[in-house]
């Protein structure tokens, strides 16, 4: 007989050769690992065939832009200069009409829409898809509207006179409501860039809001910069004025203060001289005055300053001056200047009156767009509309009243009859608004001011493709994104 302890090792190894053999068997049933892809492959994007040429060489660069040789305006380095602080009005909270309607819809109703042209027929607000061609009314009894940077929304002017209001509707049609009520005229909404508060203008006076020299300086004389919270619906004055325009930063409002002085030599009551381009931040404090224009005739530093706009990088402001008739033609010049600076140079001039100037996405170039309501052939409707597009690189010569100007910028492009113009969101093409029948080399005596088109433009090309039809004469424009 074995010693115990033998007999104790026999048990165990028997023990351990059981459980090496069943850990064998265990993995029979086990899957080989499945091979991991060494690269995902690359979906290919579809875009619509009316948009097949959309890049254009000269507007999408693949090295850096040159610096201008002249004169440096588009330089992305800005010296900060800290202006003298004005006293500014305290801005007082006002309540608003509270929502009657249903809340506006949140960020994911509009996932579903693609790149759109929204603009305005029948006093309606649509909406036209660029890829499938389908039009969808959002709104109705509109006179004005600015879509918000997010998308989602868009601001409304309904209503005539001092009865015009603020309303807001989705971009899908949904959660229209109002958002003013009171005995004043609301005009040229502008969005803060998060999306949450509203800057527009607020007059009192009797006359509706124009783009004309007279009635604009009489409208602004009596109105004052609001800015409106879409969370609390509280509505606070900033200070006198007109024409906002938001800093992409949020952070300042570049307006035009009112008209201070009787013009000189013009028989018209009430104030239509004399004032500036003011920057505020955004409680109404540290305002300074951008750009002046102090009634010095025709030869001096013109009649008014007006139609602020700033370039989507923060690092200019453009307006206009209105230098007042000359040889029959009223004239205006379009400046620009540094954002912390001032001191605004020429870039083109224009006749009549202009709209603020609309800088494409890449702030490199200028569309300027005059009306000019009191030209000397008599020209009416589209006949006073002209678009130009200035590059802001280098410098070139202009032809004025008093003798050639050296002015900065290169001219792109030119479209007599056109009216308003939204860059597309890559700033390759525009979308412009042209009479019925629009064909290069039309007769402008003939186009009046029956509802219009609009139409795909390149810059450096003639208008190649009709998108939509029955646009209402003068109807704003914008391209939006899709989501």
């Amino acid at each position: 007989m074995l010693p115990r302890y033998h007999m104790l090792l026999l048990v165990a190894l028997f023990a351990l050769v059981g459980c090496s053999t069943g850990a064998t068997i265990a993995p029979a049933t086990a899957r080989p690992p499945t091979a991991i892809p060494t690269s995902v492959p690359e979906v290919a994007q579809t875009l619509a065939p009316t948009l097949a040429p959309a890049l254009e060489p000269t507007l999408a660069p693949t090295s850096p832009a040159v610096a201008p040789t002249a004169l440096p305006i588009v330089s992305s380095i800005v010296p900060t200069i800290t202006p003298l602080p004005t006293s500014a009005p305290t801005a007082t909270v006002l309540p608003t009409v509270a929502p009657t309607a249903t809340v506006a819809p949140t960020q994911a109703s509009v996932q579903q829409f693609g790149e759109e042209i929204v603009f305005l027929r029948a006093g309606a607000v649509w909406a036209h898809d660029i890829r499938t061609r389908a039009e969808r009314q959002i709104a109705d009894g509109v006179t004005d509207f600015s879509p918000a940077p997010n998308g989602a929304l868009l601001g409304l002017t309904r209503g005539t006179g001092r009865a015009t209001e603020i309303w807001i509707v989705g971009r899908d049609g949904s959660g229209l409501r109002q958002l003013t009520k009171n005995d004043r005229a609301e005009a040229t909404l502008v969005w803060a860039p998060d999306s949450r508060s509203l800057a527009y203008g607020s007059s009192s006076a009797q006359e509706v809001y124009a783009n004309e020299w007279v009635a604009w300086s009489h409208w602004c004389a009596s109105a004052e910069i609001r800015v409106l919270d879409l969370a609390s619906g509280s509505e606070t004055t900033l200070a006198p004025g007109c024409d906002p325009a938001m800093s992409p930063d949020g952070k300042r409002i570049a307006y035009v203060a009112p008209p201070s002085m009787i013009a000189p030599t013009y028989n018209e009551t009430g104030p239509l001289a004399a004032n500036s381009i003011r920057l505020i931040n955004r409680l109404g404090q540290n305002g300074w005055n951008f750009a002046k224009a102090q009634a010095q005739g025709p030869t001096g530093d013109g009649l008014l300053v007006y139609g602020p706009a700033w370039s989507p990088d923060g690092q200019h402001v453009a307006y206009h001056r209105y230098m007042g008739m000359q040889v029959e033609v009223d004239v205006n010049l379009t400046e620009i200047g540094r954002s912390f600076e001032g001191k605004g140079q020429a870039l083109a001039d224009g006749a009549g009156w202009l709209l603020p100037p609309r800088f494409s996405p890449d702030s490199r170039i200028v569309a300027a767009i005059e009306n000019d309501y009191g030209n000397a052939r008599g020209l009416i409707g589209y006949g006073a509309w002209n678009v130009q597009l200035v590059r802001l690189e280098g410098a070139r010569e202009i032809m004025l009243p008093e003798g050639t100007r050296t002015v900065i910028g290169q001219a792109l492009d030119s479209i007599p009859g056109g009216q308003h113009v939204a860059w597309s969101p890559n700033g390759s093409l525009l979308a412009v608004q042209l009479p019925a029948g629009w064909q290069p080399g039309s007769d402008p005596e003939t186009w009046g001011q029956a509802a219009g088109e609009i139409w795909r433009w390149a810059p450096g090309k003639i208008p190649s493709e009709r998108l939509v039809v029955n646009v209402d004469f003068g109807s704003n424009l914008a391209w939006l994104p899709g989501q």
